[in-house]
């Protein structure tokens, strides 16, 4: 009880930090004495610096990672971004040895371009950073749809770096398809996602056809028709920020739900059962179903998927993406939609989206594995900062 009291005291003195007790992780013993002294740990996120709040709003459900830091050696000290504070919010990096972000891409009106460039700083001054800018480039965009699509969770894809490609292959891509759902390369809560479903089929390949959008963060069903030219003119905009578009293979079972796989590194530790009601036609949505409560890693509806996520996919991944074991996030998910069953009934997943900037809340179980990693992975930055 006495280190839980610890863990939810958020002291606004003595910078903010919190200071929690000692233990060995994950069977290696990261002591105090071999970095000299506890390593300084951030948690960032974007909100309010003139409120100096101790951590983020309990709805966000980190608690039951403070619960967990709080059985670990850390100094633990949150961290509010905003973008009208660059300098202060860079001191307080670099005097970190590690930090965890949750922050949107695209969050209150703002993108993230100004805290990844913080973050790529604080980076190439040693402090270990989870999500790290580039990992998410690599992982946390939609862009990674398409360079994974070989895994096996892939499906019909395409990608679209630069207005001319989109202009010159999406009408035609579309046209062989008569529905798919574009993406933008970076957002969340629907943000730039569209499906798009063309009305005549005998004017599939003309950009002056007819189509019908659906914007995925509606909930009701409702649609716009207009020309695909005029819906694309739309769609440029989207370049500036996130670099990319991705077209993606609608999938029928978009009503059957979602199912969000949590990971630290390579090890999934849990999963959710979400319902989207985006993109869903308006005869096909039903009374609002919650989503299933967060699950842990054992849970038996999901064994297959976890398996198939450790042995195959996630390796599979990180030889795709060319990205160390330990680089990846230390919390991140991937949503996989129903895919077409497989001939001895089983079900298929295809990759949705990958969340590598702002997974909260996550299952409360996971918090231990996430603190462990965190502080492991700052430890040893710590060590190849500091003199011994």
């Amino acid at each position: 009880m006495a280190a839980d009291r610890r863990a939810h005291r958020f002291d606004r003195a003595a910078d903010s930090a919190i200071f929690l007790n000692p233990i060995a992780i994950a069977g290696t013993t990261l002591s105090y004495a071999m970095a000299h002294q506890a390593p300084r740990i951030g948690i960032l996120w974007r909100g309010d610096r003139s409120v100096s709040p101790s951590a983020p709003d309990v709805r966000h459900g980190l608690t039951p990672l403070y619960v967990a830091f709080g059985q670990l050696s850390v100094e633990l000290r949150p961290l509010v971004f905003e973008d009208g504070a660059i300098d202060e919010v860079r001191d307080q990096l670099l005097a970190l040895d590690g930090v965890l972000v949750w922050v949107n891409p695209i969050q209150d009106g703002a993108n993230r371009s100004n805290l990844d460039a913080l973050l790529f700083e604080a980076a190439s001054h040693g402090v270990w950073v989870s999500a790290h800018p580039a990992v998410i480039r690599k992982l946390g965009t939609k862009e990674v749809l398409f360079s994974t699509r070989t895994v096996g969770w892939g499906s019909d894809i395409d990608l679209y770096r630069t207005p001319a490609e989109f202009t010159e292959r999406f009408s035609s891509w579309l046209g062989e398809r008569g529905l798919a759902v574009l993406k933008q390369g970076r957002g969340n809560g629907g943000n730039g996602v569209w499906k798009v479903e063309l009305l005549d089929e005998s004017a599939r390949a003309d950009p002056d056809a007819f189509v019908r959008v659906q914007d995925a963060r509606v909930r009701d069903g409702s649609t716009e028709t207009t020309s695909l030219r005029v819906f694309m003119a739309r769609c440029e905009e989207y370049f500036g920020w996130s670099g990319c578009l991705v077209a993606q293979a609608f999938q029928n079972r978009l009503g059957d739900g979602m199912i969000r796989c949590y990971l630290s590194h390579d090890e999934v530790v849990g999963f959710c059962h979400q319902r989207p009601r985006g993109l869903l036609d308006a005869e096909h949505i039903t009374p609002e179903r919650a989503s299933s409560p967060m699950v842990g890693a054992d849970a038996p509806d999901y064994q297959r998927l976890k398996r198939q996520m450790e042995a195959e996919w996630v390796p599979r991944m990180i030889e795709v993406l060319r990205i160390d074991r330990d680089a990846l996030p230390v919390i991140w998910d991937a949503d996989f939609l129903y895919g077409p069953r497989s001939s001895d009934g089983l079900d298929t997943y295809v990759l949705c989206e990958i969340n590598v900037s702002a997974v909260w809340p996550f299952p409360p179980t996971a918090a231990g594995v996430v603190a462990a990693a965190a502080v492991a992975r700052t430890m040893e930055a710590a060590i190849r900062r500091r003199p011994t």
